[in-house]
């Protein structure tokens, strides 16, 4: 009888097996279902994806075409900081006005244009905190011919994002008016202090607009409080959008896929240039401070034992960076305006080479990369952007200082 007992330990393996066969088919039997025919996927443009390259024509990737545009445009931007020290507007007030009509049913992009759009607002709300933390943004929905608040100035990301899902819900529906989103943008912006930014982000779907007056009054209140308009097209290119656009001295472009787009809202999280004269800001570095009884924040009005006290009023702030409710001191911690600073001195741009070596930082082998001018050390594309987007600075040229201190 225990000769021909067969041992737990292979039941068991054998059991593992099995559970890990039948995982890998149910896996791919979901892949399946969720798999796409061909006329539901995006536009393939496949003349598109012809580089020239030493005269010769060659077939690159969708995504490689897209992020080598991202990452010449990234250079090509920096060229005019090389040397100076630029002049940015780094506290901005930003409102995102965004359509919501029946245009953005279209399945051009996927699954239609307002998901897409609210996917890459989304992402947009997230970058400009981050790189931004003295940041006050709004959005503005346009349905039904008229433009609707869905959050206030000094909202933290978290409820940006919350309340976005809750407007999503309710679809798109009527026709968006153009000049009723302005009017509310310019009621918004207008008591701004003269110091911070007063700009606007239109993301448009519909190849019309329906206004209840002139337009062009709109435009001349939007020059005469200096707001400057952004705009970005989901549909064919709308002149009068284009128009306001040059008129207050913003950019106007049209997107031409989900990732097209997300990258052309990622050249809004980079504070536009100031020619304004310096001026000093109060900031204050409130500390966390828990209590043994519960008392009212000054931002939601809940009850709460731990909150951020305002070194000016002394309310209560569930969440920095942002401006106190109370007496309007912008509040921030040390790392958040470190943060900030580093879009008035970007790290130096690195110089594109052909070796054979490995990446300083990460260690993969490559062929070609692109070196620091300090401290002469190589980086792959990957590491670069990192550094350039994220850390800001040159790891080795840091280590480099803080050993000679």
């Amino acid at each position: 009888m225990d000769g021909n007992r067969v041992p737990k330990t292979f039941i068991v393996e054998e059991l593992l097996t099995e559970f890990e066969q039948r995982f890998d088919i149910d896996e791919q039997r979901e892949e399946e279902a969720y798999a796409q025919y061909a006329w539901e996927k995006d536009f393939d443009k496949s003349w598109e994806q012809l580089v020239d390259k030493d005269g010769v024509l060659q077939f690159v990737q969708q995504k490689d075409r897209h992020e080598t545009s991202a990452s010449f445009e990234r250079i090509v931007s920096s060229e005019d900081l090389q040397g100076a020290i630029p002049k940015r507007g780094v506290v901005r007030n930003i409102v995102i006005m965004f359509d919501v009509s029946d245009g953005m049913r279209e399945v051009d992009f996927k699954p239609d244009r307002l998901h897409c759009a609210f996917g890459a607002v989304k992402a947009l709300i997230q970058d400009l905190f981050h790189q931004g933390p003295m940041t006050q943004l709004s959005l503005i929905a346009l349905r039904n011919k008229r433009s609707t608040l869905i959050s206030k100035m000094g909202t933290t990301p978290k409820e940006q994002i919350h309340l976005l899902d809750a407007a999503i819900k309710e679809g798109a529906e009527g026709a968006a008016s153009l000049q009723n989103g302005l009017e509310m943008a310019l009621g918004i912006l207008t008591g701004m202090p003269p110091y911070t930014t007063r700009e606007v982000i239109v993301i448009f779907g519909s190849t019309k607009t329906f206004d209840p007056g002139n337009i062009l009054a709109t435009l001349q209140k939007l020059r005469k409080e200096h707001i400057t308009v952004n705009a970005i097209s989901m549909a064919p290119e709308m002149y009068i959008l284009k128009h306001i656009c040059h008129e207050t001295g913003g950019t106007y472009a049209v997107s031409q896929d989900s990732v097209h787009l997300k990258k052309l809202l990622t050249t809004h999280t980079l504070p536009p240039k100031c020619w304004m004269e310096p001026v000093l800001t109060k900031v204050g570095f409130p500390p966390l401070e828990k209590a043994n009884t519960a008392s009212l924040c000054i931002c939601h009005s809940n009850l709460t034992y731990k909150a951020y006290v305002c070194p000016q009023c002394h309310s209560k702030s569930c969440n920095i960076p942002t401006k106190c409710k109370c007496c309007g001191l912008y509040l921030a911690s040390p790392p958040d305006i470190s943060r900030m600073f580093h879009h008035l001195i970007p790290p130096k741009q690195f110089t594109q080479e052909i070796f054979e070596g490995e990446c300083s930082s990460c260690g993969m082998h490559l062929t070609s990369g692109w070196r620091c001018p300090d401290c002469n050390n190589l980086y792959c594309g990957h590491c670069d952007q990192y550094i350039h987007q994220e850390l800001q600075k040159c790891p080795f040229c840091v280590s480099d200082t803080t050993n000679r201190m």
